[in-house]
């Protein structure tokens, strides 16, 4: 029986016409379903890692010399270090929901943060959306999600509602890294729907999650999303005692004085758990079957390490956004620096190219497919994209960025000035006139902000 990569060949060679004259008329589907079972064992693996935090300077790789992260070093040196990768909000939520959702965050109304107090907290991703997991367990892949959420609180927001066929972590912002309550003091650690009572610490339960999902399910294609803790506050290194309890006051960087330590300590445990994943990967003999994707949700807080840039988290100056990101596919993806302009949205359509799964035409997503960009030397057709939180608005094409704040309307030219220290706005400007009208086009198709949650 063939399998069905022999499929896929034969037919990428009938559409070429290098057998057409035999096999010309026979559909795909009816190829594919000669392979029978082995049509699912034969699909690639998905491992998407996502730290919370990271700023573009946050790992080795990077260019920091005072954190040690070997394991993304090697993920970096061995598959593709990308240095123009943006998310696509500067905090949380947003991002999270274009990762998910393949679209920017306005289209299901997620352009602020839920907080674990106050009116947002009823909220959460609109139950209409459709998910990486929901397209690709819909092809037969088992879909894990180990780590935070932040995409809504109520039972009806679970990540079992989007697709995810099991979960373990929490659903707020951020726990104490020990007792796993959150900002509102109420304990948020979960096992699917179900609350869970589990000693240990948050980085290293999600790391233990996630070698256990890749060993429960090796002979299936899988779908594993881990969005690490890490580096987010509570400032807490593994040694450091819990401080969050239901029956106390607490601040909302704890008590720890040496930050510095801690904040190391954090982003090392998570290269740890990284590299645990890529052992066990090694260990089941997957490495050549699996597409491992790092990246940040967001860049750093002022404490952490955002590389030089202009800007931190909340900001849309380049500090709060450009994140570091890697590919690494053993034996499929070629070790090179990528200066592709991408964004989180880019994922959603481009796994579902990897994985060569189809969409009713009905799904159009903003995002674009970058595959080619992973396997060749392929540029990638250049396009405007678009950020806005609160009283920011931005876009960006080619070299040029576009910045609107209250204070201030900014151009800059990313190619020669990536600190954006040099404005070059002024209104006969042909670069910032066309930037303004598709900053405008783009408003008026995806949402203006008083529609959503902005906060």
């Amino acid at each position: 029986m063939i399998n069905f990569m022999t499929c896929v060949k034969c037919y990428r060679d009938i559409v070429s016409r290098k057998c057409a004259s035999a096999f010309f008329s026979v559909p795909l589907a009816l190829l594919i379903a000669s392979c029978g079972a082995e049509v699912k064992s034969s699909r690639p693996n998905i491992v998407l890692i996502m730290a919370d935090d990271l700023g573009y300077g946050g790992i080795g790789c990077y260019g920091n010399k005072t954190i040690n992260t070997p394991n993304l070093d090697y993920l970096s040196n061995s598959g593709i270090k990308f240095t123009d990768f943006h998310s696509n909000g500067s905090v949380c939520t947003p991002t999270r929901a274009a990762l998910l959702t393949g679209n920017y965050q306005q289209r299901s109304g997620m352009e602020g943060v839920i907080y674990v107090r106050g009116e947002t907290r009823k909220l959460g991703l609109d139950p209409s959306q459709r998910t990486i997991a929901d397209f690709l367990k819909d092809v037969g892949y088992v879909t894990g999600i180990m780590g935070k959420w932040h995409l809504g609180y109520g039972e009806e927001f679970n990540p079992t509602n989007f697709g995810f066929d099991e979960f373990y972590g929490y659903l707020s912002g951020n726990v104490d890294y020990h007792s796993h309550f959150d900002g509102s003091g109420k304990h948020d650690w979960w096992h699917n729907s179900d609350s869970l009572e589990e000693e240990g610490y948050t980085t290293d339960l999600i790391s233990k999650h996630s070698v256990d999902f890749i060993e429960k399910n090796k002979n299936k294609p899988f779908f594993l999303y881990i969005p690490h803790e890490a580096p987010h506050v509570p400032f807490q290194g593994r040694n450091d005692k819990a401080y969050r309890f239901s029956n106390n006051e607490f601040t909302y960087h704890g008590p720890v004085e040496d930050t510095e330590r801690a904040y190391r300590e954090m982003v090392e445990a998570m290269d740890d758990g990284i590299g645990m994943i890529i052992k066990k990967l090694k260990e089941l003999n997957l490495e050549d079957n699996t597409l491992v994707f790092f990246l940040s949700d967001n860049g750093a807080e002022e404490f952490g390490h955002n590389g030089g840039l202009n800007g931190n988290k909340i900001s849309l100056l380049e500090g709060g956004h450009r994140v570091p990101a890697i590919a690494y596919w053993k034996n499929k993806i070629t070790p090179k620096l990528s200066n592709e302009l991408l964004m989180s949205m880019d994922l959603l359509p481009t796994i579902l190219s990897i994985t060569e799964t189809q969409t009713d035409e009905k799904f159009k997503f903003d995002g674009i497919d970058f595959s080619e960009n992973l396997f060749s030397e392929t540029n990638l057709e250049e396009r405007p994209v678009f950020w806005r939180y609160r009283n920011q608005k931005a876009a960006r094409y080619k070299q040029w960025k576009l910045l609107i704040t209250e204070k201030d309307t900014a151009l800059y030219n990313l190619t020669e000035d990536i600190i954006e220290s040099n404005n070059l706005y002024h209104d006969d400007n042909s670069d910032a006139i066309y930037l303004i009208k598709q900053l405008e086009n783009w408003e008026n198709e995806v949402g203006h902000a008083d529609k959503m949650l902005t906060n």
